[in-house]
């Protein structure tokens, strides 16, 4: 009998033991009473370090508002309602505890599998629209996020429309291209082209086989490629597909040289400087294509990314030359500057619109040369590695690449900033957004 009342006395002094553990929030009672009538007052209340922020905007703004400037790391959070959304921005944001008057049961399993203390008033099996017809929309839209970051895009897009959205990870490995494809979130179907610079001979700064091959793999594509307009061991078929083997790229996916058996037509809608682009006859066998580019200077359009690799990339032999050429192959260099950026950027617009839209962008941004890939003496990078960034918007995504080097704390990036700036390599980005490509108005969301 004594064993049987030690026993029971042991479990009630560890049960609060366990709740504190698992729920405490560290505040005292009275504090907390008092942020709880804040609360009722308001929509959010941040606490941190004995300062009180309060918000009234209804729905997520207040989150958001608070997550342009700040984590939650370190800070009470005391809020109305608290749904799957919501749940989402305090894991993204590094929450630490969350009280909500009304928690959902799917906020409150996000909140414990990501070890974020909770507390709440009401639980309920979902938040509701204001009709109480159905589904929160905010619950509906980050049903099937892959991760806090893709529901932090999905969310602030749903509220910004005009704002494109740009994920970015530091961290440059293949696991986590893989990552930011998916929270990028397009899922590319049916036969997908996988376009990326298969590197002239002599040059070593082009992605490597061994680091791009578990994203091919995962979209199960096909490495494709047109031959070059300049001479070098890429402008013809057979010396191209030598280059292929030799860089290793045949030995991890099929790879395909898109105008091996010809060009074709395709037209250009609302053009700036040519009505048509010539690309290999092959585009027709894909039906959507992962745009993977190595971010770097560029000796004749400043640098190259998405758009570059694009326009250029997907273009026939005889395409190139007329894109640099704008209309006139003749041309191809001595044409006007801006007359082949903008040409660069009515390229974009006709494979973008020949796919459909069935695209997406990934730029790494490492060993960045002042020069292309297309080098085969490229000069030894001077900035350092950034990062991977993705978009289903080319424009946003190379206009936060360039705005990442300008932000850079490297003086290394001086030389990177002269040529993209003595070729006026912004403008292929201004040009395509006129062309209503994407958006230089974007917003940077971190992989965490």
């Amino acid at each position: 009998m004594k064993k049987f009342i030690k026993l029971v006395l042991s479990f009630i002094l560890i049960v609060p033991l366990i709740f504190t553990t698992a729920y405490g929030n560290g505040l005292s009672k009275e504090t907390k009473n008092m942020l709880i009538e804040k609360l009722a007052e308001s929509s959010l209340v941040i606490y941190r370090d004995g300062q009180t922020q309060t918000y009234t905007e209804h729905n997520l703004d207040p989150l958001l508002k608070y997550l342009d400037d700040n984590t939650f790391e370190g800070t009470y959070a005391f809020d109305k309602t608290v749904g799957r959304a919501a749940a989402y921005l305090y894991v993204y944001g590094n929450a630490d505890y969350v009280y909500a008057d009304t928690l959902s049961k799917p906020a409150r399993k996000i909140l414990k599998d990501n070890n974020i203390k909770y507390e709440y008033k009401h639980l309920v099996n979902e938040i509701q629209n204001k009709s109480k017809t159905g589904m929160c929309p905010f619950e509906e839209l980050t049903k099937n996020a892959a991760n806090p970051a893709q529901a932090y895009g999905l969310i602030y897009k749903k509220m910004h429309p005009d704002t494109a959205i740009v994920y970015f990870t530091p961290d440059i490995t293949p696991e986590n291209l893989v990552n930011i494809y998916e929270t990028t979130g397009k899922k590319l179907t049916g036969n997908v082209a996988v376009k990326l610079h298969s590197g002239e001979p002599g040059g070593h700064n082009f992605l490597q086989p061994d680091f791009v091959k578990p994203l091919v793999d995962h979209v199960n594509g096909t490495i494709v490629e047109c031959n070059t307009a300049y001479e070098g061991r890429r402008t013809t078929t057979e010396e191209h597909l030598k280059v292929m083997t030799e860089h290793g790229f045949d030995k991890i996916a099929k790879v395909d040289i898109m105008d091996s058996e010809g060009q074709m037509e395709i037209p250009v809608f609302g053009y700036k400087q040519i009505k048509i682009n010539y690309v290999g006859t092959h585009l027709r066998n894909y039906d959507s294509m992962l745009v993977l580019s190595h971010f770097k200077g560029h000796q004749m359009g400043g640098f190259g990314g998405a758009l570059k690799n694009l326009s250029i990339g997907v273009a026939s032999s005889y395409g190139k030359a007329y894109i640099h050429g704008a209309g006139k192959p003749e041309n191809m260099w001595t044409c006007e500057q801006d007359k082949f950026l903008e040409s660069m950027a009515d390229a974009d617009k006709s494979v973008i619109d020949y796919l459909k839209g069935n695209l997406t962008y990934i730029n790494v941004m490492r060993r960045m040369s002042i020069d292309c890939d297309c080098n085969n003496n490229p000069a030894e990078p001077e900035i350092a590695d950034i990062g991977i960034l993705s978009s289903t918007d080319p424009v946003a995504l190379d206009q936060a690449c360039v705005d990442l080097i300008y932000n850079s704390k490297d003086p290394g990036k001086a030389s990177l900033i002269k040529r993209m700036e003595e070729k006026h390599g912004i403008h292929t980005v201004e040009a395509a957004a006129d062309l209503g490509i994407g958006t230089r108005n974007y917003k940077l969301i971190q992989m965490k």
